[in-house]
């Protein structure tokens, strides 16, 4: 079970007696008593509810001696902690004991259950992840640099981040297998900052969250963003950013945000202009009537053995029919996953289903080609042997991206190198840049790879215009420069080259 540690050790800096911020009211008017009869809750009381909601209950609260009153009255149980290195231990003997994930979030901040979901859910195997916000997201939080999707440098008061592009506000998750990790860590950096001579003079007060995110990443472990601008996750420091943010957070549209982020970013050039523009109004509709992932996937089987029927008919009516069959199996290929994301439902039998009914679908739509040209009078020999050859390359390409993707992590497989470096170190030092290449250019090598949407265009198309015999030219053909790139492309990556195949 995921432990949570939140930190309400802020201020609130808006009014003439000082308070902790984390009993700041969350809505309503500001200038009324938060937690009273008929008012709103407290950011704290959100916060905890929240986390019970998602079945992590009881966090563990650390404030400061002189706001534990406060929280008391709150109705909450505290740890009283009187300095960040105290935090810092405090951590450290909560992530000894966790059991399972390590969920870390400011008492201030104010946060929706789409993030949180992220955080605890859509880690993808990650083993460490952090919300990241603009900029200019304000008070609270430190600047960060990112990299395709991870956090690549974070700073604090005592450490810069050099061309920083967003921000953290302290909201942070460590994977169940790192938590001891993390509790040596938290113990070094309380060691550092007991130690006066040990780090650069700082300009404000350190927050445990902010020293961790940096020496999690500058011990080389992998921190996945799961930050989106459309979903803020503001921190306040007086009543009237409270309501602010709180109403900032409810006005967000998360079931629209989810939907938009079910949809691959990295697919290929037919999934993303052929199918998903339109694909989440599918999967909203799946997702409205109950539909499972696993559900979609079987229809989209069976629109797949509709359309191989339709190819053996081996008529002009029947190959074109059986290419909108193709089309249409495929629309629902990528809305099962998309619902899968969109809906949190993804298992393992599901993506082992996915995979193996594509090969299914696939090579029944081949064959339901090669019986169409034999029924069509051209040659038996010569339209199976065409058929089974390109159902052999195909499993030539899947089987060698399977090996390269099941490999042992090495030198070619990260995005970017991590470098380690010393929690005592101010810079974060010169940023390694890969070069970036243009957008026509990475769709041009996208479709060059032919991935499985531009395998089912080709067919469709070639099906629907020409027969049987040009399809099979066209797979192998096109098929055989893709392997042969990707094959180059991989070996040069496993010794060290800088070469991207996507």
């Amino acid at each position: 079970m995921t432990v949570a540690v939140i930190m309400a050790t802020g201020w609130d800096g808006g009014g003439p007696d000082p308070g902790p911020a984390a009993v700041l009211p969350c809505g309503g008017d500001p200038r009324r008593t938060a937690g009273a009869a008929g008012e709103p809750p407290t950011l704290l009381t959100r916060l905890c509810e929240q986390l019970a909601r998602l079945n992590v209950p009881d966090p563990v609260i650390v404030t400061r001696p002189e706001m534990a009153p406060a929280l008391h009255k709150d109705g909450h149980f505290v740890v009283e902690s009187p300095d960040p290195a105290a935090d810092l231990q405090e951590i450290a003997r909560v992530a000894e004991r966790a059991d399972g994930p390590l969920l870390l979030l400011p008492g201030d901040v104010v946060i929706g259950a789409e993030l949180l979901r992220r955080l605890l859910l859509d880690g993808d195997g990650a083993p460490a992840a952090a919300v990241t916000v603009p900029r200019d997201a304000g008070h609270g939080t430190v600047p960060v640099r990112r990299y395709d999707g991870w956090i690549m440098s974070a700073g604090s008061p005592y450490h810069r981040v050099t061309a920083p592009d967003a921000a953290s506000p302290g909201v942070l998750r460590v994977a169940a297998d790192r938590t001891g990790d993390l509790a040596a860590l938290a113990a070094r950096l309380a060691n550092l900052l007991r130690d006066a001579r040990a780090l650069p003079l700082a300009v404000a007060e350190p927050e445990a969250a902010h020293l961790l995110l940096v020496g999690l990443v500058r011990t080389g472990v992998p921190v996945r963003d799961c930050g989106d601008p459309r979903l803020p996750c503001p921190r306040v420091q007086d009543a009237e950013a409270a309501v602010a943010a709180c109403d900032a957070v409810r006005n967000a549209d998360e079931r629209k945000v989810r939907l938009a982020a079910a949809v691959k970013r990295d697919d290929g050039p037919f999934a993303t202009f052929a199918v998903a523009p339109y694909s989440p109004r599918l999967v909203r509709w799946a997702a409205r009537r109950g539909l499972t992932p696993i559900t979609v996937t079987w229809m989209s089987l069976g629109l797949a053995v509709l359309a191989a029927v339709w190819f053996a008919a081996g008529t002009r009516a029947g190959m074109v029919a059986g290419a909108a069959l193709l089309y249409a199996a495929f629309v629902l290929d990528c809305v099962d996953g998309q619902l899968a994301r969109y809906t949190r439902r993804r298992t393992a039998l599901g993506a082992w289903l996915d995979v193996v009914l594509d090969r299914v679908k696939e090579y029944g739509v081949l064959a339901g080609l090669a019986a169409g040209a034999v029924a069509a009078g051209h040659g038996a020999g010569g339209m199976w042997g065409l058929a089974i050859a390109a159902m052999t390359l195909q499993t030539v390409r899947h089987a060698l991206d399977h090996s390269f993707a099941s490999r042992p992590p090495g030198p070619g497989r990260r995005p970017l190198p991590r470098r380690t470096l010393p929690l005592t170190a101010p810079d974060d030092g010169p940023i390694e840049r890969r070069p970036v290449s243009g957008r026509a250019k990475r769709w041009a090598g996208k479709a060059a790879a032919l991935p499985h949407g531009e395998r089912v265009a080709l067919i469709a198309v070639t099906a629907a215009l020409s027969d049987a015999r040009v399809t099979f030219v066209a797979l192998l053909a096109w098929g055989g420069l893709a392997l042969v790139h990707r094959l180059a492309a991989r070996v040069l990556a496993v010794r060290g080259r800088k070469v991207i195949a996507r």
